[in-house]
């Protein structure tokens, strides 16, 4: 009964809302765990109240008293339901999106109902394994002896099975998939015919090497006449380099074929050169970098190196520690080359990245790198909460910054551009190297907490950010739940919420950390008009 009680209670405080809207797939899922999380945990408490032999209610009691909790429930799962739709609208307003439909809670409550119960199959089963494994050796030795030995035993067979066996074939099966994926063409996407695209015939890379994500890149983004027509005056050709996982054996010669690449196409003679780190797919987001190219007349160089074709939380989990290794051996090849170079005649050198790729870049540079012959700046957008420099700005933000857009120090070394339609003008002095975080509230990547079951995290406290709903309350264990399933659909929540950045959120922030001479927020609104034209 107390399982059942517990489980009911914890499945209904699912329903309230939290970051981002909830696919209804999504939410049943996190209900029917919830439910079975509650289950279980109501199961051992009785169990421990037992075995501790506490005084229980009387027999005659038992049925008043039952009556009295299914109630409690019943209430309290009616009322969760009946404002569900509001508390789950009440976010999608927010981000401008269409209510729910009216099947909505149907289909949860069915799957949600299908989830709980094959999992607590699955615990049982588990139970029975155990009890099965501690009575066996009970012919042979003694009993409480027995009893430890057969259940140590079954388990080390069972992580034995599960992680050498299950793990096993679900990591190949992933990897296996995905490098399919990754071999294949974009639809309607040709090989690049200018020398300043790699994968093109001049290109030391060959366009078969590129991956899915680097022939994307390069075949996206604006051309010189692209750029000639929005600003009325002659353009240079952008240069995209890119060096695909297949393009050379190891990290370090990847690093040696980018820079060679950039040298090729005359990178280190543009004005800007950027070194964007992907995410785990090898992804570059082209509305994330079109803006930079727009603004400064094609006269730009943009560098992107694969290390992984396993999707960001996979390459996260799977690879530890990759994005990361090869964000510093790309980094110090071609820093090493720029500090060579005059320094009136070296392009300002700045560094990008997105989600995992924002990992991945914040700990390229080393500290001599921001000091001795420095880089010019960075923008990094959705940082991880993984990322170290990021958590801990928002950690200890300055002042009564909120805690969704901290501020660090005086603001001339970081800083943060946080909704898409806040205020993000900041006429304090910049220092010699300019840092732009793009971070959205309502961003569940960058603001989970391992801690929040049992601590509300600062930035649900006021004033909240402008896409995070004021229904979201902290619910202990529930919220924790909640805004881990949040990441799992953070990206497809609409441009300039969760962890879909917008170029509008890009261009600003490049604005920040570049200062193109002669640009006005007028050019920002045409070009944000202009590059859907130019994109398609």
């Amino acid at each position: 009964m107390a399982g059942v009680l517990l489980g009911g209670l914890l499945c209904a405080l699912t329903f309230m809302p939290s970051l981002v809207p909830r696919p209804w797939i999504h939410q049943a899922i996190l209900t029917g765990l919830a439910f079975f999380l509650g289950y279980g945990a109501g199961l051992l408490m009785s169990w421990l109240w037992r075995f501790m032999e506490l005084p229980t209610f009387r027999a005659r009691w038992r049925p008043a008293a039952f009556g009295i909790l299914v109630t409690i429930l019943c209430v309290h799962l009616a009322y969760h339901l009946w404002h569900a739709a509001d508390w789950q609208n009440s976010t999608r307003q927010l981000m401008g999106m269409p209510p729910v439909e009216g099947v909505y809670y149907l289909r949860i409550l069915l799957v949600a109902g299908a989830v709980a119960v094959s999992l607590m199959l699955l615990g049982a089963g588990l139970i029975w394994g155990i009890r099965v494994a501690a009575a066996f050796p009970r012919r042979y030795i003694r009993r409480r002896v027995a009893s430890v030995v057969g259940v140590v035993v079954f388990l080390m067979l069972l992580v034995n099975v599960v992680n050498g066996t299950m793990v096993s074939y679900a990591i190949t099966a992933v990897d296996q998939v995905q490098a399919a994926v990754d071999v294949s063409d974009p639809p309607g996407v040709l090989p690049p015919s200018r020398s300043t695209r790699s994968g093109s015939p001049d290109s030391l890379i060959a366009w078969d090497r590129l991956g899915l994500a680097g022939k994307r890149y390069v075949s996206e983004g604006p051309r010189a006449e692209d750029i000639a027509s929005f600003t009325g005056q002659a353009a240079m050709e952008p240069i995209r380099a890119y060096v695909g996982l297949r393009s050379a054996d190891d990290t370090e010669d990847r690093a040696r074929l980018a820079l060679k690449e950039l040298q090729r196409t005359g990178a280190f003679s543009r004005e800007l050169l950027v070194i964007a780190t992907p995410t785990g797919t090898g992804w570059l987001q082209n509305e994330a970098l079109a803006p930079l190219e727009f603004m400064y007349g094609g006269d730009t160089a943009i560098v992107g190196v694969q290390y992984s074709y396993l999707p960001s939380p996979h390459s996260l989990i799977l690879e530890p520690g990759r994005a990361q290794q090869s964000a510093a051996i790309v980094f110090n090849e071609i820093y090493e080359y720029w500090k060579t170079l005059p320094i009136s005649e070296r392009p300002r050198l700045y560094l990008f990245g997105l989600s995992l790729g924002s990992l991945g870049s914040e700990a390229s540079a080393p500290m001599y790198a921001y000091i001795n012959q420095p880089i010019q700046g960075a923008v990094w957008a959705g940082p991880t909460f993984r990322n170290p420099m990021w958590s801990r700005i928002q950690a200890n933000p300055e002042g009564d910054s909120p805690a969704w857009q901290p501020a660090f120090e005086d603001g001339s070394f970081i800083r943060v551009i946080g909704a898409q339609d806040g205020d993000d003008a900041d006429h304090r002095e910049w220092g010699p190297v300019r840092i732009a975080y793009i971070v959205n509230p309502s961003d569940a990547i960058s603001f989970f907490d391992e801690n929040m079951w049992f601590r509300e995290p600062n930035w649900m406290r006021p004033p909240r950010g402008p896409d995070v709903s004021p229904l979201f309350e902290w619910v202990p264990v529930v919220s924790f739940f909640e805004v881990a399933m949040d990441m799992l659909t953070a990206g497809k929540a609409p441009p300039g919420h969760g962890h879909n950045y917008s170029a509008r959120q890009y261009t600003r922030a490049w604005l920040a950390v570049t200062s193109p001479a002669d640009w006005s927020e007028e050019d920002t609104e045409r070009l944000l008009r202009f590059m859907p034209a130019s994109e398609e």
